[in-house]
């Protein structure tokens, strides 16, 4: 038999990059992501450099000679960090917020790791020169708990006019119990992406320094401890979680109580209209610490959009129920 005819197929070569770049990035996940152990977001070598490695790897042993087209590598790399992500959603819960939210850094940085890789095979050439692409990530992991960064403060505000007047609102707002499922409206984030929803709020006391407890789905338990009462005009409070509040089966990764993101107060402002009507302002403060700010703080907006809409329908269509009824 000659040696060409034992060379390795393409669709060989397809399949062992496959393989093996899904079994890299398996075990980088495990590491990186599946551990607590480095209490810190890896967003460096979690959101960059592990997809950088895992298109490495793919490219290597797809093409050990470098000769193929960038795009050739591009679109393998995209198929197996896809087939990646799938497979982490089954087998470790990963969520549907975490995986939209890293989709656009994962497949950027592969195309990137395949390009290098490509690059460094043709100069040095001899695949071997891209080892340190592939084990960049496991270099810079233990780095990122001692990386720290500039603080952003951000507010997301949402509004609603109700056919209610405010007395009759500030009812429904201060305590919103046993929210059912068919009073919840479509959003992008709680049908689409999975995250919870609103069950129950109820108030422990009325005025200052009462809790407001909070229940959500998914065993998500939580309090508002109130730090401003204007009875039929405004209601302030900072958040409180526990650390068992949110559990790690609904988000391992992102904590609202940590050194990267911080969930600091909220308030309602009720204003009376004319007509009997009144518009209802629900906003919450947070506070964000991350080399990509700007890029979280875009879709830390869709989600409190989203939940805030959630809640005010509920608040609107009973207000609006009982003064229909009185």
């Amino acid at each position: 038999m000659s040696p060409q005819s034992s060379s390795p197929t393409v669709i060989e070569r397809l399949l062992a990059a496959t393989l093996a770049a899904l079994v890299y990035g398996l075990l980088l996940y495990i590491v990186i992501w599946a551990s607590d152990y480095w209490n810190a977001l890896p967003f460096f070598a979690g959101l960059m450099l592990m997809p950088m490695a895992i298109a490495s790897v793919g490219s290597c042993i797809l093409d050990p000679h470098a000769r193929s087209r960038l795009w050739h590598h591009v679109r393998v790399t995209w198929m197996i960090i896809a087939i990646l992500i799938f497979l982490t959603t089954i087998f470790f819960n990963e969520a549907g917020m975490c995986v939209v939210m890293a989709a656009p850094f994962f497949m950027g940085f592969s195309a990137l790791g395949s390009a290098l890789t490509l690059v460094t095979i043709r100069f040095f050439r001899s695949r071997r020169s891209s080892t340190f692409i592939i084990a960049l990530p496991l270099i810079v992991l233990p780095m990122e708990p001692h990386i720290s960064y500039e603080p952003h403060d951000g507010a997301v505000t949402t509004t609603i006019d109700i056919a209610a007047p405010p007395n009759l609102v500030w009812n429904q707002t201060i305590e919103i119990p046993n929210v059912r499922p068919d009073e919840l409206s479509w959003t992008f984030s709680h049908n689409l992406l999975g995250l919870p929803q609103p069950v129950d709020a109820r108030l422990d006391s009325r005025g200052l320094d009462g809790v407001r407890q909070l229940q959500w789905t998914r065993g998500i338990r939580f309090q508002e401890i109130i730090t401003q009462w204007d009875e039929n005009r405004s209601l302030a409070w900072k958040f409180h979680f526990a650390p068992d509040a949110i559990p790690a089966a609904v988000e391992a990764h992102i904590k609202v109580e940590s050194a990267y993101l911080k969930l600091t107060s909220g308030e309602y402002l009720l204003q009376p209209l004319p007509g009997g009507r009144t518009r209802l302002t629900l906003t919450t403060h947070y506070r964000i610490a991350t080399p990509i700010n700007i890029y979280c703080d875009l879709w830390g907006k869709v989600f409190l959009n989203d939940f805030h809409s959630v809640v005010l329908k509920v608040i609107r269509d009973r207000s609006e129920k009982i003064a229909g009824a009185a």
